[in-house]
């Protein structure tokens, strides 16, 4: 009798999981980023703003132990890492204190200086402009850093 009892409670157990699940649905219409990076507001939109960089003078890149990697960019990859910068999505989500890869350095005209960094993942980049610092979600840039370079 025990045995029938427990066999049934582990039926229920399995019947339960079964019908109610474990995972999130999966909706293909969502932004993989949704729940993580700012809601879009003003206070967004301005963050998103004065994160924007313009007039890139020089982009320079240094290994973990910060010695120069030989690494000159075209005019078309600055534009277009210029571009990926302005346009990458704030995160709202902590990340991991640690630099993985190379380290990026852009000089602006205006005389700002924007130091970049990787903590692993291709996908996400920190950014530190002044005393401001971003979680951005980049993966233009974060593959230029997690690159091997010779």
């Amino acid at each position: 009798m025990k045995n029938t009892w427990k066999k049934l409670a582990a039926l229920m157990i399995i019947g339960v999981l079964l019908f109610t699940g474990c995972a999130q649905a999966n909706d293909s219409t969502t932004d993989p980023a949704a729940g993580t990076s700012l809601p879009v507001n003003d206070a967004a939109k301005a963050m998103q703003l004065e994160k924007s960089i313009d007039g890139i003078v020089s982009i320079s890149l240094k290994d973990l132990e910060g010695n120069a990697v030989d690494r000159v960019f075209s005019a078309d990859e600055i534009t277009t890492i210029q571009q990926a910068f302005n346009e990458s999505f704030i995160m709202d989500t902590a990340y991991i204190e640690m630099i993985a890869g190379n380290t990026m350095t852009i000089v602006l005209e205006d005389g700002r200086e924007v130091f970049i960094h990787s903590y692993g993942d291709e996908n996400y980049i920190v950014a530190r402009i002044g005393d401001t610092t971003y979680h951005l979600g980049c993966q233009v840039i974060g593959k230029i850093l997690l690159e091997k370079t010779k």
